[in-house]
């Protein structure tokens, strides 16, 4: 169904690339993997003009019994060495660059990305607002919306867009592209990626980490899709970044009707023939609830 969005008719393009990589315990290795990733990838596609990392990419998620502690003492301020040190390469490269990290802001820790500029200027920052970790403390946007050439971006946060009140934000904000920013070991048969593809009527980047972390793996999936729920293109198991030129179409309201309508129908389908992941997401969600539930009441 092409005919409900012609790219080639796009009347605003972005070049974007998005990663997956594998991190090191020690934050400024990860750093330098960094900016290496930006420049090689700079050299391979001298058109790129947004390159994405992946949530808290500074260093490992899991840390064997030590996560909080370890996610605490690797956090950082904003400014703070990790995001002037990519705001050099950004400004040398001429691109937008989006990354997460562990953010420290006083007392508080958040889980956050940042989005730089091609001047190097700090563009927004993005504290994740929904979350299975309680050594973070909860952002206080449930998307923070930002401009790259007059195309207007959302980013949210891995497990934040299973919340009704992120995923109500990002349909009401009518948003061109989506950074979705994660550290995710695995999306079987492309089931959430499908799912919120076909959700929010934009272009959705995801972003990844791969590799063996404190005994935990990552696949390093990572995909970008269209407003019409398609993987354009993908990866997964290894270490790579993945480079896509996007399109966005300006549509009339009965295209564009005819449009939400046909991606809502292939929605239903995809959850039907998929059933065993969707009741599979829908029990996860539940247990997470009740284990909150109980934590309140000790």
């Amino acid at each position: 169904m092409k005919i409900l969005y012609r790219v080639s008719k796009a009347n605003k393009n972005l070049n974007v690339a998005t990663t997956s990589i594998i991190c090191d315990e020690d934050p400024d290795k990860n750093v330098q993997k960094m900016v290496k990733f930006i420049e090689e990838i700079k050299k391979n596609n001298p058109s790129v003009e947004l390159i994405v990392f992946g949530e808290t990419i500074n260093g490992w998620f899991f840390n064997f019994k030590k996560t909080a502690e370890y996610h605490h003492k690797i956090a950082e301020t904003i400014p703070g060495k990790t995001s002037e040190i990519i705001s050099e390469i950004a400004v040398k490269n001429n691109i937008f660059v989006s990354f997460g990290i562990n953010e420290k802001d006083g007392d508080k820790f958040y889980n956050s990305q940042v989005l730089i500029d091609p001047s190097g200027k700090i563009s927004s920052v993005h504290r994740k607002t929904k979350m299975r970790e309680s050594f973070f403390n909860p952002g206080d946007k449930p998307v923070t919306v930002d401009y790259i050439k007059d195309i207007k971006i959302g980013t949210v946060i891995c497990y934040e867009v299973q919340n009704k009140g992120v995923n109500k934000a990002l349909r009401k904000n009518k948003l061109d592209l989506i950074i979705h920013s994660l550290a995710d070991d695995k999306d079987p048969r492309w089931f959430g990626t499908g799912y919120l593809a076909r959700s929010y009527d934009a272009w959705l980047i995801n972003a990844n980490r791969f590799g063996e972390e404190g005994g935990h793996y990552w696949n390093g999936w990572l995909t970008i899709t269209n407003p019409l729920g398609k993987i354009c293109i993908s990866g997964m198991e290894r270490e790579q970044y993945l480079f896509y030129k996007i399109g966005i179409v300006d549509q009339n309201r009965f295209v564009k009707f005819l449009r939400k309508l046909y991606v809502r129908t292939c929605r239903i389908f995809h959850v039907i023939k998929n059933i065993d992941m969707a009741l599979s997401t829908v029990f996860d969600r539940s247990k997470v609830k009740k284990k909150k539930k109980n934590e309140v009441k000790k």
